[in-house]
């Protein structure tokens, strides 16, 4: 149970370990950002995503229209399981990691989002961040990825 803890964390920052935040709300270990980083590569590597332009998109806080950012998204999901071989997407499974006061976000992302279906699994993981963004876009641009950092 602990590794499935450690790889939804994982998951968060490996999504958004570009963005900068002002205030960090935990600490990440220098050991876990070095893994982050490892894995982010693959997952560039994996996909032929341009990194420059992953951290750029990231800064900018937009979503690329580009078929390597979308896979790399799903390689990021299904690496950790957020995201299922049948391509349905379990944000839920954010609620082990991240703190109580923000399990009704999840849920409520869950709810309104579900899994929205695209061609492929590159497709899903992409079309299912952009309905996320749209429902609480405020929540994870400010509150995710500050507790990431």
């Amino acid at each position: 149970m602990a590794t499935r803890h450690l790889s939804l964390l994982i998951t968060l920052l490996v999504v958004w370990d570009s963005v900068p935040a002002s205030h960090s709300v935990i600490q990440i270990s220098p050991a876990i950002l070095k893994q982050v980083r490892k894995l982010h590569t693959r997952c560039v590597n994996q996909t032929g995503a341009d990194d420059e332009m992953l951290q750029q998109a990231t800064r900018d806080r937009v979503m690329l229209h580009d078929p390597a950012f979308k896979c790399f998204l799903h390689c990021m999901f299904d690496m950790f399981g957020l995201m299922d071989s049948q391509n349905v997407v379990h944000l839920e499974s954010l609620n082990e990691v991240l703190p109580e006061e923000v399990h009704s976000k999840i849920n409520d992302l869950v709810n309104k989002c579900g899994t929205q279906q695209g061609k492929d699994g590159c497709e899903t993981a992409y079309e299912t961040v952009k309905c996320y963004l749209v429902v609480n876009k405020p929540f994870i641009m400010d509150e995710v990825i500050a507790m990431i950092g």
